[in-house]
């Protein structure tokens, strides 16, 4: 009946059967309202697990429909909320589980006590009525005994004897059968196991068609899809977490080399600056030095002409001095700054001055 309704609904769609007024109030429910259960579409609802059993969790208050389960799985927006619909379900997941472990404590400290001798039952009226007859049977019987043992019947005493005897017999068995009872479902207890995985309880060493019917059932196998989904969650999160985290490490150390590639290249440029402000600096002061030399040059002309016409006496010898310590400086420097020292040789007519 479900099917057809679900086919129904896919062919004709859920408002088939509204009216024209229902239909103006009528909202189409998607994958994403608040209404439709998140664990249902992601991957499976808890409350579909343990129908019918002790850990029975009630039908799902959500709405669970293939249709919108399979809209979600072909949306654009699929991948953006599985994250999302599995961390609630993880935390539903794990809320149930750590219920489970504190009962599956309680019962494993159940199973490890030790068997206590139980009080006395009381007698039921029944057997208490025996009780009082058989009492009354073995007190006339002792009298009769007596007596004959006073007359020296002594062989009819001995055969009163054996009839007490075995009335004893029989009060001691009416008055230990319920303890007897009570301790062996006692000792049946405790040859209980319990299943670590939901929590029930065995019977040890039971047969093997018992123990099969235990694991394919609906709480075993609830309770294990719900570990095994919480076990690979927890895996899952580790690998991603491990995964971002070497990512991080990749990028610090891509920016680190980043860092020092950028810190070298300002160093050289910085080199690079200093040596071109060196290099101008000492340019500006070559060509200072010329300027002198030829003002020197110029001097020391003027001085001869002077000296040619004067006879020589009008020369002064400081010019003179300054003029040789020009020209030994200015060999002296050019002989330091020489093409030949790196690898190319200078023309014989090239000029020696830069300008």
């Amino acid at each position: 009946m479900d099917a057809q309704r679900a086919l129904l609904d896919e062919l004709m769609g859920a408002a088939r059967n509204l009216t024209e007024e229902e239909k103006k109030g009528y909202k189409e429910v998607k994958w994403d309202d608040k209404e439709v259960c998140a664990f249902y579409m992601v991957r499976f609802c808890p409350h579909d697990l343990f129908v019918n059993t002790r850990s029975d969790l009630g039908p799902c208050p959500r709405i669970h429909d293939p249709k919108l389960k399979e809209s979600f799985e072909k949306s654009t927006r699929h991948d953006a909320y599985v994250p999302k619909f599995e961390a609630e379900l993880a935390q539903f997941c794990e809320k149930l589980v750590m219920d489970l472990d504190r009962r599956v404590r309680r019962g494993r400290e159940r199973l490890s006590q030790e068997v206590e001798p139980a009080p006395p039952v009381p007698v039921p009226e029944e057997k208490s009525e025996q009780l009082s007859v058989l009492e009354e049977k073995i007190k006339n019987l002792l009298e009769q005994v007596e007596a004959l043992g006073e007359a020296g019947k002594v062989d009819e005493a001995e055969a009163l004897m054996r009839k007490v005897e075995l009335l004893n017999i029989e009060k001691t068995a009416l008055t230990q059968q319920p303890q007897n009872e009570k301790l062996l479902m006692m000792a049946q207890e405790k040859k209980m196991a319990l299943c670590e995985i939901c929590g029930s309880f065995l019977v040890a060493n039971d047969a093997a068609e018992r123990t099969q019917s235990h694991i394919t059932g609906k709480q075993h196998i609830g309770y294990g899809m719900v570990r095994d989904f919480i076990t690979e969650y927890k895996t899952a999160k580790e690998k991603a977490r491990e995964e971002e985290r070497l990512v991080r490490e990749k990028e610090a150390e891509e920016r680190r080399k980043q860092r020092e590639k950028e810190y070298e290249s300002r160093k050289r440029r910085s080199d690079s600056g200093d040596r071109d402000r060196y290099r101008d600096r000492d340019r500006d002061r070559e060509r200072e030095r010329y300027r002198e030399r030829d003002r020197n040059h110029e001097r020391s002309r003027e001085l001869d002409g002077r000296s040619g016409r004067d006879g020589g006496r009008g020369m002064d010898w400081r010019y003179k001095k300054e003029r040789d310590e020009s020209r030994e400086k200015y060999r002296d420097r050019s002989r330091s700054r020489s093409p030949v020292r790196h690898g190319h040789r200078r023309s014989p007519r090239s000029p020696i001055c830069p300008y």
